[in-house]
């Protein structure tokens, strides 16, 4: 603009524009402000770490039993699953028991390992 003032309509659509610019820049949308956000069919921690441990050993058919989470620090949490391999025949030359840890730093995966059976190799 040269010299120019900005009229009622520029003026509130610049200030639009640069407030749009700053929330996206700083990672923030609005309807994460107001929780609209949030999807019901989302994962909780232990869920995705039921998934991991199926992916882990995609050739066996894995009943997941008991989930837990517990929370390290302020950014991480620990999320425990265990199941049995029901792939299996009757009396299996290893233990049908699997069991899995996986930490979340910031709700990303950062570490995965078998605490109970696993893959043999």
């Amino acid at each position: 603009m040269t010299g120019r003032r900005m009229t009622g309509r520029r003026h509130f659509a610049a200030i639009g524009a640069a407030v749009a610019l700053g929330c996206l820049l700083a990672g923030c949308s609005l309807t994460h402000r107001i929780g609209a956000s949030i999807n019901p069919d989302s994962l909780g921690l232990t869920d995705r770490c039921a998934n991991m441990m199926q992916a882990a050993m995609p050739f066996a058919d894995i009943e997941i039993g008991s989930r837990s989470s517990r929370n390290v620090d302020l950014n991480t949490t620990v999320a425990r699953v265990s199941g049995t391999r029901t792939d299996l025949a009757k009396n299996p030359p290893v233990s049908p028991e699997v069991a899995a840890e996986c930490e979340f730093r910031d709700n990303i995966l950062s570490a995965f390992h078998w605490t109970k059976g696993g893959p043999v190799h």
